[in-house]
């Protein structure tokens, strides 16, 4: 039996702690990704078939590293979920806090869904799960 490998990013929390849940009902080999370490370990602890990645993905260059890690298992699944929000009226919202909220909502999805699209469209099977919330 050959067992389905799934990609969470935001894993500790909300949606996607939701979706690892469901994928890990289902079968499916998981790597979670969140920033908090601890907070993933005591989630996944006493869970089987999950790989525990702690990275911050609003930081590009950690999107690369990530899919250097998991380039060659096979993923067939990418749930690009982290990402955060604001709000408020704009004048007043701090602008370093939604830079840092575009780079991890916009342009992390971006490099994610590009670099296992890619080997997607190679083995000519794969899915991206785009999440977006309010």
């Amino acid at each position: 039996m050959i067992n389905l490998k799934a990609l969470v990013t935001g894993a500790s929390s909300g949606i996607g702690l939701y979706i690892s849940n469901e994928l890990l009902n289902l079968g499916y080999d998981l790597f979670v990704v969140a920033r908090d370490k601890k907070k993933l370990e005591k989630i996944y602890a006493k869970k089987k078939n999950v790989t525990i990645i702690s990275l911050d993905l609003e930081d590009k260059d950690n999107c690369y590293k990530l899919y250097e890690m998991l380039k060659d298992k096979d993923i067939d699944i990418l749930v690009n979920n982290a990402g955060f929000g604001d709000a408020g009226k704009f004048v007043d919202t701090s602008l370093k806090k939604e830079v840092d909220m575009i780079h991890l909502n916009v342009i992390s999805y971006h490099v994610l869904m590009k670099l296992f699209l890619r080997d997607f469209v190679k083995r000519n099977r794969g899915r991206i799960l785009n999440v977006a919330s309010m």
